[in-house]
């Protein structure tokens, strides 16, 4: 079962843990930071606990939506396809992944993701159920943000 170490790899309940400790002492001063967010979520998007990457995947779809920079955006539709693809959401993965490769076509990190993610789907026998999914219509923002993030 090799789908790629980014959807195997997981976060361990210590790492997890130190970085939700760091990122509540954060908020505690005001506002977090977007990279203490981001290595939060990032953290949890790798927990076994689905709840966690539940948790991860609405932090990074906020830090979509807030933050302006354009690198930081990439890096958050990157990490919504994992967590989505290691949640079996196919259908949504690969929306995130197909609006990355529509604004970075030469991003081999996202071609390799997408791959990874379709051979999670052929060993869960649902090639071709997610092609057609909700998930485009749920990501067709996606396409606004990245298209005016350009300008």
């Amino acid at each position: 079962m090799d789908y790629g170490s980014i959807l195997e790899e997981r976060t361990s309940p210590a790492v997890l843990m130190n970085a939700r400790e760091q990122y509540i002492r954060q908020c505690g001063r005001g506002s977090p930071s977007a990279a203490s967010t981001f290595a939060f979520t990032h953290a949890m998007i790798g927990s076994k606990n689905k709840l966690d990457v539940k948790e991860g995947i609405v932090c990074l779809e906020k830090l979509l939506r807030d933050d302006e920079d354009r690198t930081s955006k990439r890096n958050y539709v990157y990490y919504l396809a994992v967590a989505n693809a290691r949640l079996k959401q196919y259908d949504v993965a690969l929306g995130y992944i197909d609006v990355l490769l529509e604004a970075e076509g030469n991003n081999q990190q996202a071609k390799t993701l997408k791959e990874n993610i379709k051979s999670a789907m052929t060993h869960d026998g649902l090639i071709g159920a997610a092609i057609v999914g909700g998930g485009a219509l749920a990501l067709a923002g996606l396409v606004a943000v990245f298209t005016m993030s350009r300008k």
